[in-house]
């Protein structure tokens, strides 16, 4: 039996050495099917307070930015799909938040935008 016990290490640090990059691209692939997102704080306000409210909007409108503009600007079909996620990353971060009043700022900012494109 002992001279089995060379293959058997081998085969296993093979495993080893061919699972470890399979596993991270793996892990890579499943990040890929995530949404960007950023982190906001707004502990900082009260969202009672109309101007606290446009603040966050801002906010979340710069991070939804960030985390779509890597999009080449050049060709008109990304320019959309960054547009469009912007537009998701701004809706999930109101629901996330969960204020009424931000949801208020919001619809009304939408509303604004969408009859500005009419």
């Amino acid at each position: 039996m002992s001279r089995f016990t060379p293959k058997i290490l081998v085969s296993l640090a093979l495993v080893g050495v061919f699972a470890g990059p399979l596993s991270a691209l793996a892990s890579m692939i499943s990040k890929l099917d995530e949404p960007p997102s950023r982190v906001v704080a707004y502990g900082d306000l009260d969202l009672s307070r109309d101007v606290a409210v446009a603040t966050l909007y801002s906010r979340i409108n710069s991070a939804a930015r960030e985390v779509c503009e890597p999009v080449d600007p050049v060709l008109t079909k990304l320019q959309r799909v960054k547009f469009d996620c912007r537009q998701l990353a701004v809706a999930r971060a109101v629901s996330d938040v969960n204020s009424p009043a931000l949801r208020s700022y919001y619809l009304a900012k939408t509303k604004a935008i969408a009859d500005d494109q009419r």
